[in-house]
């Protein structure tokens, strides 16, 4: 256990020693994920984060090496090697998108160093949710739910009394727990009934739950249907969802060149809503329409990549029904199909 009074002193000691991001307010009505230069500047209040901290781990934009050129020739010089993070009061939805796309950047025998080498520096502190919002439906997944610890190296349960249940996930969870054991207690009974307790409370004000096997059905013949001609009038291609989404992971590569003797390669975030992403270099584009792409955001999370890896590329967070500036809900799109 930790009382939460503590909580500001943990993060004050492990900013001395690792980079620590968590939800900070960067406008009066905004709250993200930024890096702390203390405790204080915590921001513990929101559920969500209006964007998640998935660009801690998977860059938005991102080096893989540097070119350069002289007279002895070409040569490549590789980027810095990540810092040790911690990414401090996540939600379990937030949490469980690393581990989904941990399993698509170590798939089939390929590896991505670079999102490899930070998630294994990275220490993921969850806060378990006490009040999900009416856009939330993490429990219609198989590892949802608003105190599920997937992805999750310490889950904090907020109890009764001003106090956390700490649950170490993992073994960099346990050493947070044995390095500041100061600001940790043992928990008994009463505490872990307590959790029982409040997720069961939690899970009651989800009241949205999806049949995502038999949406998966449904989706398996609907590449042709109908339905799509008009679902996806109302979207105005802004990618939105996909920016916020604790899942997509679509990126383009691209060579930059600043001069005849520097450049670099670089790996920066894409959005399948936008007609440049499947553009060939020929100028054909098999996605040329606002429809075909529309639907292939609905049928890559609840389809294909649940044939690949048997689960959703979802966690039900919500944010893509907050931040859609024209109120499209993912929910009611995939149970009208």
């Amino acid at each position: 256990m930790i009382i939460k009074d503590d909580i500001k002193n943990l993060l004050d000691e492990l900013i001395k020693v690792k980079a620590v991001f968590a939800p900070k307010k960067d406008a009066e009505d905004t709250v993200l994920f930024g890096k702390l230069a203390s405790g204080a500047e915590w921001y513990g209040d929101s559920l969500l984060t209006h964007t998640t901290a998935k660009d801690k781990v998977y860059l938005q934009s991102e080096t893989f090496f540097k070119i350069k050129k002289d007279k002895n020739g070409v040569f490549l010089e590789d980027p810095a090697e990540p810092a040790e993070t911690v990414i401090f009061g996540c939600r379990p939805c937030d949490a469980r998108g690393f581990d989904i796309i941990g399993k698509l950047f170590n798939w089939s025998g390929f590896v991505d160093e670079y999102y490899t080498k930070r998630i294994q520096k990275t220490t993921i502190i969850t806060i378990s949710c006490e009040k999900p919002e009416s856009t939330c439906f993490c429990t219609s997944f198989l590892n949802g739910s608003p105190v599920n610890s997937t992805g999750s190296d310490l889950l904090l349960t907020p109890l009764k009394e001003g106090s956390c249940l700490a649950e170490a996930i993992t073994a960099k969870g346990e050493a947070i727990i044995t390095g500041y054991s100061r600001y940790f207690k043992e928990a008994g009974a009463a505490e872990e009934k307590a959790k029982i307790e409040f997720k069961t409370e939690a899970e009651k004000k989800i009241t949205k739950k999806l049949d995502l096997p038999g949406i998966k059905q449904k989706l398996d013949t609907s590449f042709d249907s109908s339905y799509w001609d008009t679902a996806h009038l109302p979207c105005v291609k802004c990618g939105a969802c996909t920016f916020v989404c604790p899942t997509c992971y679509c990126f383009d590569i691209t060579e930059k060149a600043f001069d005849n003797i520097n450049s670099e390669r670089v790996r920066s975030w894409d959005t399948c809503m936008s007609e440049l992403f499947t553009r060939m270099a020929g100028g054909v584009n098999p996605r040329i329409d606002t429809k075909k792409r529309f639907r292939q955001r609905f049928m890559h999370k609840f389809n294909y990549h649940v044939d690949n890896f048997k689960e959703e590329l979802c966690t039900g967070c919500g944010r893509c029904i907050k931040a859609c500036p024209v109120s499209i809900d993912i929910r009611s799109v995939i149970e009208n199909v």
